[in-house]
């Protein structure tokens, strides 16, 4: 079977090549959308430099792609997000099961291999994934709920599309591939607790923090107090801090991480100074 990995580009120039070169080895191909010039609401913003890291990556088997377009007015999804996922899928038709992948998201490989594995001996519709997300550095780690609704969808079958987020227009042809396939309407699962992700959410300097808060597609549920309450007041005791309104219970408490109990995938990458704790 075929997987090739999504990505939206949007300001995440630090990340990018950590991103790319974990899931390397295990995907068919990657598909990347960017505006360039535009952030996910459609609004002119400084060029990205999200799109020259790409194309440093090394790619030796040919396996990044690449649209940039700025006008998104004939690709299905009702915001920014959804259509550049959308975008970036019609860069290969011919995958199976697309990796969702957030460009600050890091994926251990071997993790991704059982989870792919996994995914291709059970095909149902859709997977969601357990994710360790951090805060400030990569060297405090966020403790949350255990709440199965918070997981990100992380692959989707071929066949159908997002309307938002990374949310999913099931009603759709391939709808009814899969009461034939599997005499059900599309079903979506979480793969195993212990198969995680690493995500980046909130590791960076204030302008990183400030470029997300202010141009992502969340940005009607932030807490318009959060980043000098909470992000400018930082310190590794914090508790309740989510950005959500009247959400902060999303992220419970912090762990300190010492480099060392890291994962490859971060600690042996090149972080801008202050994003990680040597």
């Amino acid at each position: 079977m075929r997987l090739a990995a999504i990505m939206v580009l949007f300001k995440e120039q630090a990340f990018v090549e950590a991103s790319v070169r974990a899931i390397y080895p295990v995907v068919d191909s990657i598909c990347c959308a960017s505006q360039y010039d535009r952030n996910l609401a459609g609004q002119d913003v400084g060029h990205d430099e999200s799109l020259n890291r790409l194309l440093q990556v090394p790619d030796p088997d040919n396996k990044i792609r690449l649209v940039v377009q700025r006008d998104l007015s004939d690709v299905p999804g009702a915001e920014g997000e959804a259509k550049q996922r959308n975008a970036a899928m019609a860069l290969d038709t011919k995958a199976d099961y697309y990796l969702i992948v957030d460009s600050d998201e890091i994926w251990p490989e071997e993790t991704l291999r059982k989870c792919w594995q996994h995914v291709q001996e059970t095909q149902w519709a859709a997977y969601k994934a357990s994710v360790i997300n951090y805060f400030y550095r990569w060297n405090y780690q966020i403790i949350e709920p255990s709440d199965k609704a918070l997981r990100p969808l992380v692959f989707l079958r071929r066949g159908f599309h997002f309307s938002s987020l990374r949310a999913i227009q099931w009603h759709c042809p391939a709808r009814w591939k899969e009461y034939l396939r599997k005499g059900r309407k599309p079903k979506t699962v979480s793969l195993p607790e212990e198969w995680r992700l690493h995500h980046g959410t909130c590791v960076g300097d204030d302008e990183r923090i400030l470029t997300k808060i202010l141009n992502y597609s969340h940005l009607d549920v932030v807490d318009s107090a959060w980043y000098e309450q909470v992000w400018k007041k930082f310190h590794p005791s914090l508790r309740d801090f989510h950005y959500f309104k009247g959400l902060p219970h999303y992220y419970e408490r912090l762990v300190t991480k010492r480099l060392e109990e890291l994962p490859e995938e971060i600690s042996d990458r090149i972080w801008p100074e202050g994003w990680i704790e040597k």
